[in-house]
């Protein structure tokens, strides 16, 4: 970028700018320059390293609670990854416990790995995925198969085994990638602490509290029994007879 037109700015226009940018103003006009040409630069390089370095090609899915999911492209290596990018209001330090909650998932291989983060443009960058577990039921008619039950099963057990609890029981967190079910979306995720054990009343959230959540997801959808047989295994029957499963 061409600075000269900056430099032809009065001390006055410059403190402005030096303003407005959140900076605070130097007493000359040369210190008020060098300020605002160094941050400009600074965001030359962020803009140039962050926000044009991917490039969106189609949105995935629908938009969620909190942001939109795109197919973007890396233009560092060409890869394709998912791009999850959050409302401006979310806070910093919400994403980032988001990221450390997914990460600690990833590194159980149940979630996408995270490739890339900006607390500042708001985004995470991950695997992408192949399809949802929603739309791979359709296909086979409402039934979850036995297989598709287990690896439920071990995603709730390395969940609470890494002390993480998911806690959002939406079919659409959920995705293949290629035979393997991974679980997404740590936004309503809780590091599993002394405090929510005792809350919950279980040192197993995930297993105990995730498998009833989706259970009855799966029976709001008039899946049959057999869709759930294998999960109901590790349910309390107090559970089972309170929700009729």
């Amino acid at each position: 970028m061409n600075y000269n037109h900056i430099e032809k700015l009065s001390y006055t226009e410059l403190k402005k700018i030096a303003e407005d940018m959140d900076l605070k103003p130097s007493r000359t006009k040369e210190d008020v320059l060098k300020q605002v040409v160094c941050a400009l630069k600074e965001y030359e390089n962020y803009k140039k390293n962050n926000v044009d370095k991917y490039t969106k090609i189609k949105q995935l899915g629908n938009k969620g609670k909190e942001g939109i999911t795109y197919l973007v492209t890396c233009k560092n290596n060409n890869e394709e990854y998912a791009m999850k990018t959050f409302r401006k209001q979310k806070s910093s330090e919400k994403l980032r416990q988001e990221v450390k909650l997914q990460e600690l998932a990833s590194t159980a291989d149940i979630s996408p790995k995270i490739i890339d983060v900006d607390t500042v443009s708001k985004y995470i960058v991950m695997d992408k995925m192949d399809k949802h577990l929603v739309d791979v039921l359709n296909k086979q008619n409402g039934i979850l198969n036995r297989v598709q039950q287990k690896q439920l099963i071990n995603i709730y057990k390395k969940l609470d085994d890494v002390g993480v609890f998911h806690s959002d029981a939406n079919l659409l967190n959920y995705m293949f990638k290629g035979k393997q079910l991974y679980i997404i979306d740590f936004g309503m995720a809780k590091e599993i602490t002394n405090q929510l054990v005792r809350k919950l009343g279980t040192t197993t959230p995930n297993l105990h509290i995730m498998t009833l959540g989706l259970i009855l997801k799966l029976k709001e959808l008039n899946c049959p029994e057999t869709s759930y047989d294998y999960l109901s295994k590790f349910l309390s029957d107090e559970q089972k007879e309170k929700f009729n499963i």
